[in-house]
């Protein structure tokens, strides 16, 4: 299969730069400080909702 290469060395940048807006554009791609923080935010919602269940278990109990 052939490939497409891009030979100007601005070509080159100009594209990563236009598939990175594209892809956040999309909700495709996220930086890895975006992805960090998400991942940091989910965990504490998972933990926080633990902690609720754990409670209302305690809390049945007595």
């Amino acid at each position: 299969m052939k490939e497409n290469k891009l030979l100007v060395p601005e070509a080159i940048s100009f594209m990563e730069s236009y598939q990175e807006e594209f892809a956040q554009e999309f909700g495709i791609h996220f930086s890895v400080q975006e992805t960090d923080a998400r991942a940091k935010d989910m965990t504490k919602k998972v933990r926080k909702e633990q902690n609720k269940e754990s409670k209302k278990k305690a809390d049945k109990q007595q």
